[in-house]
């Protein structure tokens, strides 16, 4: 089952998963943040994997990171663990292979790769 975009914010207004939120405003604090929420969304409601996938390991992600670092951590980023478990939905999907994603990322640290957006 393909969910909406309206369906699937919806969900993530709750529980370990929560959206960051600022009144009722989804809080960005970086473009790569918004760019990883949309790339999320989009491949789900493309069918790429189910959104109920990618909720999981965003809860698998979370709950490592929480079992890692103290709680008061002051290097907790929410859209770290949002783009982890892209990063590993996209790889056990076959989206992208872990040597293209590190060599992607490489690109972009190392500023040799333009970006779209």
């Amino acid at each position: 089952m393909v969910m909406e975009r309206k369906e699937i914010v919806d969900q993530l207004c709750g529980g370990r998963s929560a959206l960051p939120k600022n009144e009722d405003r989804l809080v960005f604090d970086e473009p790569w943040q918004g760019r990883a929420f949309g790339m999320a969304l989009a491949l789900a409601e493309h069918g790429a994997y189910e959104w109920e996938q990618f909720r999981k390991s965003l809860i698998s992600s979370i709950s490592t990171w929480e079992q890692q670092h103290a709680a008061d951590d002051p290097d907790w980023n929410y859209y770290g663990q949002w783009l982890a478990s892209l990063e590993r939905l996209a790889i056990e999907r076959g989206l992208i292979t872990a040597s293209a994603l590190d060599s992607r990322t490489k690109e972009f640290i190392e500023r040799t790769r333009d970006e779209v957006i």
